[in-house]
């Protein structure tokens, strides 16, 4: 006898899900301590795989002496003409 369970919604439907099962109790324990060695699993992974957003930004950002053409300001730079002239859209860059 083969008896599957949806343990895919949150924490409460799995428990629902779980109680409600044609399951002995002690087998009701066991599947609950597998579900929560599961999610621990995910967490550690999780926590483990978190970037600090700092770090990449730098790593993933272009030096603006890079961009900007020697001589030329930032202002200029982005000036309108300036974006026109590379057909850059001119409609939501507001410098001062």
């Amino acid at each position: 006898m083969t008896i599957t369970l949806n343990c895919c919604g949150t924490h409460e439907e799995n428990m629902t899900e779980i109680d409600n099962a044609p399951i002995s109790d002690g087998f009701k324990a066991h599947v609950r301590k597998e579900l929560k060695k599961h999610y621990d699993e995910l967490a550690t992974q999780c926590v483990s795989n978190l970037v600090d957003l700092d770090i990449e930004h730098e790593r993933n950002s272009i030096p603006i002496h890079e961009i900007v053409p020697k001589g030329m300001t930032i202002k200029k730079y982005y000036s309108k003409e300036q974006r026109l002239l590379r057909g850059e859209s001119v409609k939501y860059v507001m410098f001062d």
